[in-house]
């Protein structure tokens, strides 16, 4: 189901990049200033130029390209899915492939912290998932 909800997210986000942009940059903003009132010295210097970076990355074709990537991702582990709720094995293999995707992509074509959060992002739940499907990996054929 994440995967059919992560396609249309995907999708809003690849038709209109320039209005994803700057709500994305406002969220940053909004969760830098909270954490500007909670923490203090070194710490709160070491988050703001985290922050910097991120927002200062955050343009319509970095968010376009995220899309994409998640676009792929999404497409892949729907398909893999499928897959393997017909018991085939190879369905795992697709899963992990997309997972991959996923995780690499993002560092290596948008970068940075952002690249990081990117790739964070997708493939937390994929993960656990992952390990739930590698349990019932006997059963596929």
């Amino acid at each position: 189901m994440s995967a059919i909800s992560g396609l249309w997210t995907q999708s809003e986000r690849l038709w209109s990049p320039g209005i994803m942009a700057d709500k994305t940059r406002e969220t940053f903003e909004a969760v830098r200033e909270n954490v500007e009132k909670k923490s203090s010295g070194a710490d709160a210097e070491t988050m703001d130029k985290m922050f910097e970076a991120v927002i200062e990355q955050t343009t319509p074709q970095t968010i376009k390209t995220g899309a994409i990537i998640m676009l792929i991702f999404e497409s892949l582990s729907l398909y893999a899915a499928y897959l393997m709720w017909n018991l085939q094995k190879k369905g795992f293999y697709l899963y992990l492939a997309g997972i991959a995707v996923a995780f690499l992509a993002p560092l290596l074509l948008i970068g940075g912290w952002l690249g990081l959060i990117t790739s964070m992002a997708g493939i937390i739940l994929s993960i656990f998932m992952l390990i739930l499907y590698a349990f019932n990996l006997k059963h596929m054929h």
